[in-house]
């Protein structure tokens, strides 16, 4: 077997499709710690509107056009996922005061992380025709179907990052607009004020 069939033999056995087994592990472990869960992405949104107050105060941002939350996969490689959470003015990625803050959804891919061990083992049965790269290349591809579960949840909680008091006191543009993705890269809006040109 050369060295494509064995990844897409691997690929196949031990990676394809097992995300849809661990909906139901995500499911149960965000029933099990909930308030935990929804009280730390809300206090890392917080977070940053606060900071962005406390710039707006001294002078050195303008109002809030754009709210910003993205994966950084960097953080991968630490078994960690990692959100970063950016708050900009109408000069969006120009805007020169960093204001951000971060936010762990570990709950989402905790088993993506169990798995690479297990597959660390199991890679020995293709006689170095699978490598750690290769693994980690499989499990980053797959943390984009991770990604959009997170996508769902954050969507879901909309609602509260928008009631809550950092943001209500944040200096906000009328067209505010709140995206998710990955580091200054391709986005999908998650909400938008009237009138939001996206």
């Amino acid at each position: 077997m050369d060295k494509q069939a064995a990844l897409q033999d691997f690929f196949d056995s031990y990676v394809s499709g097992r995300w849809q087994n661990d909906i139901l592990l995500i499911d149960e472990t965000y029933k099990q710690q909930k308030e935990q869960i929804d009280s730390s992405f809300i206090l890392a949104f917080d977070n940053a509107c606060r900071l962005a107050s406390e710039l707006q105060e001294q002078g050195l941002k303008g109002h809030t056009q754009y709210i910003y939350i993205s994966l950084l996969r960097t953080s991968f490689m630490e078994n960690t996922a990692c959100y970063r959470i950016d708050v900009y003015d109408n000069n969006w990625f120009l805007d020169q005061e960093e204001c951000f803050s971060l936010w762990e959804a570990d709950f989402i891919f905790h088993p993506l992380f169990d798995r690479r061990a297990a597959l660390e083992t199991q890679k020995t049965d293709y006689a170095r025709k699978v490598t750690s790269m290769d693994i980690e290349q499989m499990l980053l591809e797959e943390a984009e179907l991770y990604h959009m579960l997170a996508l769902a949840f954050m969507r879901s909680r909309v609602g509260e990052l928008i009631q809550s008091h950092a943001y209500q006191e944040m200096s906000k543009h009328p067209n505010l607009c709140i995206f998710s993705g990955e580091y200054k890269d391709r986005s999908e809006i998650l909400y938008g004020e009237s009138g939001a040109d996206a």
